[in-house]
């Protein structure tokens, strides 16, 4: 079997969701020759957005509604390549003011710019993959095109660049693409500004239970060295779904030094080792180069905090390293939604731990899908914080089998931003009742 991602509810939404009515978004169609027009706000560059799955529909919607304002901004000429697990919300490609015509990524096809999209090989069966692959067809090596990872080997259970399946105790989970990410060459604002190598992280599939029953972030950015890795990325993808094999261990790594880190899995563990071998595990490795728990900044003597903001988590190392910071007198504060017996006890009393499970309606139980850790304090050879987000859960199969991006930010702005989501999701959920100690 596959592991789950999202709630059986979510498809059964995904699938109606294109009935949704003109306006949903607020977002204007293209309207047939360029950018949107002054009317409607630029995308958010260089910083993140977050939805609330209990607020109005355009905060549900955030994180939709950033990425329409990136595609429809896209000039002629131009190029988007896109990778999704999950892809049935027609609120992306359907025009909000016209929603029988051509969507938003067909606007964008027909006024000459290329769109190239990845799939996991579950989507082919929602309206938006239908409705797509008649126009920009499935010729990968055509302008625009629209493909999934198991095209080539129909009826295979695998990930485009994952092919493994692994064996565990009560069950046997497959290979997927689990991506979440977006770029465009360039994007033209209102002012009449370029901005080139535009990248697009995010942790939310285009599902509708991602918007309204569930916490997600999408970070935008311009990056020349970033963007280029993650279309090296978007190109692996789409050649290694012609070889049967794949690669198991394919795991990349941007150079360190930068604002911006990507990492790009699957990432296989040392020969004879166990699936969950720690000096492997890139997240273990970032936790094990958090080097004090205490340390001085400018004179004033400050205490490192490590805050984790996870879908799902099934690592036990990762929570062993956790527990072992928070021993050292670090802060370790951690949010999860779906959690193994293994995690749970690992992570100590002394950490802070809140589930982030609550009903709000029949069938309406909101949980996080975020896949964030903040670091603040003494990490490597510096004090600058950290945020490390992207489709990455905390699960072994993220790890060892899955398609997927991870992308590490540094700065104190970014990451405060992300801090001030993780408090409102702790405390809303906390004060829900998923306080556990």
């Amino acid at each position: 079997m596959r592991m789950c991602r999202f709630s059986p509810r979510s498809v059964a939404r995904s699938a109606l969701v294109f009935m949704l009515a003109a306006g949903t978004l607020g977002v204007p169609a293209v309207g047939g020759g360029g950018p949107a027009g002054a009317a409607e706000p630029d995308p958010t560059m260089n910083d993140a957005v977050f939805n609330r799955p209990t607020g109005s529909a355009a905060q549900q919607n955030a994180i939709f509604i950033q990425l329409a304002r990136i595609i429809d901004r896209v000039p002629a000429g131009g190029e988007i390549q896109m990778s999704w697990f999950g892809f049935g919300v027609t609120d992306v490609t359907d025009s909000a003011s016209t929603p029988d015509l051509p969507g938003r990524l067909l606007n964008a096809h027909q006024r000459g710019v290329r769109v190239k999209i990845i799939l996991d090989h579950e989507q082919v069966s929602q309206r938006p993959y239908q409705r797509l692959l008649p126009v920009l067809g499935n010729d990968d090596t055509a302008a625009s095109y629209i493909v999934h990872c198991s095209d080539q080997f129909p009826g295979a259970d695998r990930g485009c660049i994952g092919t493994r399946r692994i064996d565990y105790t009560d069950s046997s989970v497959t290979a997927y693409n689990h991506n979440k990410f977006l770029t465009a060459s360039s994007i033209v604002l209102n002012n009449g500004s370029t901005v080139s190598n535009v990248v697009f992280q995010g942790s939310a599939n285009l599902g509708w239970w991602d918007a309204n029953e569930a916490y997600n972030n999408g970070l935008t950015f311009s990056d020349a060295t970033t963007y280029q890795a993650y279309r090296s990325y978007f190109a692996d993808l789409r050649s290694y779904r012609h070889t049967s094999g794949g690669n198991n261990n394919y795991y990349r790594g941007t150079p360190t030094g930068s604002t911006y880190r990507a990492y790009f899995f699957p990432r296989r563990e040392r020969s004879g080792q166990p699936v969950g071998d720690p000096a492997t595990d890139t997240i273990v490795s970032v936790l094990d180069t958090v080097h004090s728990c205490s340390y001085d900044d400018n004179g004033t003597r400050r205490q490192t905090d490590v805050r984790v903001n996870m879908y799902s988590f099934n690592r036990p190392e990762v929570a062993r390293r956790l527990t072992a910071l928070r021993n050292a007198g670090c802060w370790v504060d951690v949010v999860y939604s779906e959690a193994n017996s293994g995690v749970l006890n690992a992570l100590g009393s002394n950490v802070q731990l809140t589930r982030c499970n609550y009903n709000v309606g029949p069938g309406r139980d909101i949980r996080t899908h975020n896949k964030y850790m903040l670091i603040d304090g003494a990490y490597d050879d510096d004090i600058v914080p950290r945020v490390f987000t992207g489709s990455h859960n905390y699960n072994v199969s993220a790890l060892r089998q899955a398609d997927e991006a991870m992308l590490r930010v540094m700065g104190r702005g970014i990451h405060d931003d992300y801090l001030s989501d993780f408090w409102h999701v702790r405390d809303t959920c906390r004060a829900n009742g998923g306080a556990i100690r």
